[in-house]
């Protein structure tokens, strides 16, 4: 019988990286989607230790990219039971007119658009396995916060888009969406100003929580003490959340 495989974007990444030796632990085979080949090699060289991986360079913001790398899986023959959706950049800065509107496109392109590529190109396949869609979202893709208007229209689209596929598609796919806090990623590497709300948590133990998440066949999950809070407190008391917020972190942009 073959082995069932996980694809992973942004997969060396902190958080791809923990969850791709996570799955691997699990018996899963893995394959390993990025833009860099070197990475790529060098994470698929140790975790080819721990299981069967396939590492395939892929820029998820670029369709075409993304079809060149499903044709090149799909040639393998590796049977695709779920798709991690985990590629991700951000931009912090408040909207103004100094506001970069290329980043804006980039980070849209990349975590609302490359996602919904690679959906549509592993869908069929998933369905026949009744597999699994996991998405990376946030804190950020209920809740606002100051300086991510950009990332929160990225993660509000994916909200969207996600919850109309699952509707259209019960009972015969899996679809999770994921809420961490903040994660300790190289992410936000590169901006100003303090960039976390709150708590910031480790890759490994997101990952357990959505590997956890995943076995339950959970529908949303909410990760961290500030992703639980964030949503309770926009939900029934969203001045107060707004207010807070602003005080936090926007005398940091």
């Amino acid at each position: 019988m073959n082995k069932d495989y996980v694809v992973i974007t942004g997969a060396y990444g902190g958080l791809g990286e923990a969850m791709a030796y996570r799955f691997a632990q699990a018996g899963f085979g893995i394959v390993l989607l990025g833009r860099s080949p070197e990475k790529l090699k060098a994470l698929e060289t140790d975790l080819q230790k721990h299981t069967d991986v396939l590492s395939v360079t892929c820029d998820v913001s670029d369709w075409e990219s993304c079809v060149k790398a499903h044709g090149l899986i799909e040639a393998s023959n590796l049977s695709v039971k779920i798709l991690i959706n985990n590629a991700g950049i951000t931009y912090i800065h408040r909207f103004d007119e100094n506001y970069d509107i290329q980043k804006f496109q980039n980070l849209v392109l990349t975590n609302l658009n490359g996602s919904v590529y690679l959906t549509k190109l592993f869908l069929k396949e998933l369905l026949s396995k009744k597999g699994s869609i996991i998405n990376i979202s946030s804190v950020i893709g209920y809740a606002p916060v100051i300086g991510r208007t950009a990332y929160a229209a990225s993660k509000f689209g994916m909200e969207g888009f996600f919850s109309v596929l699952a509707a259209e598609w019960e009972q015969k796919l899996h679809i999770m969406m994921v809420y961490p806090t903040f994660i300790a990623t190289h992410i936000r590497e590169n901006t100003a100003g303090k960039q976390e709300v709150n708590e910031i948590l480790t890759p490994e133990v997101v990952a357990e929580h959505i590997f956890k998440a995943f076995q339950s066949k959970k529908e949303r999950v909410y990760i961290g003490k500030t992703a639980k809070l964030s949503k309770l407190m926009y939900k029934f008391f969203p001045k107060l959340y707004v207010h807070l917020m602003r005080q936090k972190i926007s005398k940091n942009l």
